[in-house]
């Protein structure tokens, strides 16, 4: 390989070596769900709901962007790829590809898009019940909201198997999520 390597003019070195590069964040992206060096900027932040127990809450403020990111017309395919990525942050599962911060304002913007777009979408149904109930702030369900999706999904790798601590969550998130001091 070295002889082989040594006969290739400049060009054709530089070409090979960016090829790899391209083709290992290609690798890195098909394998994680994310790009590198991408991370959402959220602040966390450790509340008690209603009923006395810690919850996390993600501030995610400054995301203007929700919008563009989740538009009106997204397909279904997207929705559902996008509540499965969320659900990620608050399961236990042996394998998860991608993760998106599940924030309210994230939640109630995916609402939107379900509620134009019930009458197109197959699972609408499905959509509105999980988002509804995430909008309360009510994830006691997680687990299995995100083994529907997974299932719909075709999922054979990464089931949810129960439901993070507050601690594993929060580590989630900063192991994920660019997170602000």
């Amino acid at each position: 390989m070295k002889k082989y390597f040594k006969q290739l003019s400049w060009p054709q070195r530089v070409m090979i070596i960016f090829a790899v590069i391209v083709l290992g964040v290609f690798y890195y992206y098909k394998t994680t769900g994310s790009m590198p060096l991408h991370k959402d900027t959220v602040k966390v932040a450790v509340q008690k709901s209603t009923n006395g127990e810690s919850i996390i809450e993600i501030d995610d403020s400054n995301s203007q962007e929700i919008e563009k990111d989740f538009p009106l017309d997204m397909t279904e395919a997207e929705v559902m790829e996008t509540i499965h990525k969320m659900s990620h942050q608050k399961v236990k599962a042996d394998k998860k590809w991608g993760a998106i911060p599940l924030t309210h304002a994230r939640v109630n913007q995916l609402l939107k898009v379900v509620h134009k777009n019930e009458n197109h979408y197959e699972n609408s149904s499905v959509y509105k019940e999980i988002l509804e109930r995430w909008a309360k702030g009510d994830f006691s369900t997680v687990d299995d909201d995100h083994n529907r999706i997974w299932n719909l999904q075709g999922g054979t790798v990464g089931k949810a198997v129960g439901i993070l601590s507050v601690e594993d969550e929060k580590a989630f998130i900063e192991d994920h999520f660019k997170v602000k001091k």
